[in-house]
């Protein structure tokens, strides 16, 4: 059912038989009927970034720098948002962040404003494309994403899934060179990838000035070969890439 309070603005728009509720780590979440659901790769990247951000805070803390600005409002895209479920996960840890979510699907827009309006998560659904979205110029601390992952001309193409699975509207070097434009001088960019294209993610993001400096992979189990890999990129740094170590769901 679709709380009262959310059946106004944007999420007005959404038709209970269009959407189905689900729930994770105590949150409400609103999924389409038909259409893209959110699945471990987007829990494990959360998990990530929220690891790497503490671990900076503390060894910031440490170093006794630039404490006072780190209490300052820090600002956080979510590329690509889906249903909200990563700015969710995130706005909840991350205390002083305030944190967009921008999609190019108007159905997903919705859903993820009526998952932060459920979840009271204060946070912003932008329905549009990254590309053309009149952000200015270094206006994020952060930029996450669990981009479109598929080549084009790689396998069978499902209309459900088209935008959200392969890379149509936004392809690895357009969101590398977007990223680059839209994040602060050494802030971070966080992505989840297929563990195949590993390479071609790393070398695609050097040409961008996006550094590699953390890297976890995931693996379904103990004898099984990475499926997939959540990436820190950071811009303008010289920092060396720290691999950290697999995580095993089995």
């Amino acid at each position: 059912m679709i709380p009262k309070n959310t059946e106004t603005g944007l999420s007005g728009n959404l038709s209970p038989s269009q959407i189905f509720e689900t729930s994770i780590s105590g949150l409400r979440i609103f999924q389409p009927i038909e259409g893209w659901h959110f699945s471990d790769d987007s829990v494990f990247l959360s998990e990530f970034v929220i690891q790497i951000i503490r671990k900076i805070e503390k060894e910031t803390e440490e170093r006794n720098e630039n404490i006072e600005r780190s209490s300052n409002v820090k600002f956080c895209v979510d590329i690509g948002a889906g249903c909200g479920i990563i700015t969710l996960l995130l706005a909840r840890e991350l205390k002083n962040y305030k944190f967009f979510a921008i999609d190019i699907d108007k159905l997903m827009s919705n859903l993820s404003l009526l998952n932060f309006q459920s979840n009271g998560v204060r946070a912003f659904s932008v329905c549009g494309d990254i590309r053309f979205y009149p952000f200015r110029p270094e206006s994020f601390d952060i930029i996450v994403s669990n981009p479109p992952y598929i080549p084009p001309e790689e396998g069978k193409k499902s209309d459900k899934y088209a935008i959200a699975k392969w890379e149509i509207t936004l392809n690895l070097r357009t969101f590398a060179e977007v990223s680059s434009r839209l994040v602060k001088n050494r802030g971070f960019v966080f992505v989840v990838y297929p563990s195949y294209r590993l390479g071609e993610v790393l070398s695609t993001f050097f040409k961008f000035r996006l550094k590699p400096v953390f890297i976890r992979f995931f693996h379904h189990s103990f004898d099984k070969s990475a499926d997939f890999f959540a990436l820190a990129c950071q811009k303008g740094v010289k920092h060396k890439l720290e691999v950290l170590p697999p995580f095993f769901k089995k």
